[in-house]
């Protein structure tokens, strides 16, 4: 069998991955049964679908908007706020550890010069970017409370 230079395995290198961590689920995580996300509702009725849109394979894709994105709406009271920052605490800390699996892979794989990826890797890296954008979110949910707050108090 021919292995090019770059995919064939130094011995001693490769090492078992390491053992899974468990993964917390929040409640605002789980999708209800029966309400898909991102579903563009059904025409009224004696309308057609698409009526008034532009002619067929023009029309854009619909836009998925991030379940966080959702569920995370304006901060209202301080309760909230505290609800808010309790889950970014929570997650920050998956995020963080994440992170650092993901760098330590790519240094790894950049060290070997290959292109290989597994897939325990590739669903740590989306769960990463996932993350990180949810945090980015609702830090600046609470940032927006914080500063509406204090303005209504000037």
């Amino acid at each position: 069998v021919w292995w090019p230079r770059s995919l064939t395995p130094l011995p001693g290198v490769l090492k078992p991955p390491p053992a899974r961590t468990k993964r917390v689920t929040f409640e605002d995580e789980v999708v209800p049964l029966g309400r898909p996300l991102g579903r563009v509702p059904p025409a009224a009725d004696g309308e057609k679908a698409g009526a008034g849109s532009v002619g067929p394979g023009l029309a854009p894709q619909p836009y998925a908007v991030p379940d966080y994105v959702v569920k995370y709406p304006a901060i209202r009271s301080p309760r909230q706020r505290e609800g808010y920052k309790g889950v970014f605490q929570d997650q920050l800390a998956e995020y963080t550890e994440l992170l650092g699996e993901v760098r330590a892979t790519r240094r790894r794989l950049g060290e070997l010069e290959s292109g290989w990826q597994d897939s325990a890797f590739l669903g740590k890296q989306q769960r990463c970017e996932y993350l990180k954008k949810k945090l980015t979110h609702i830090k600046a949910r609470i940032q927006e409370y914080d500063r509406d707050a204090r303005d209504s108090t000037v």
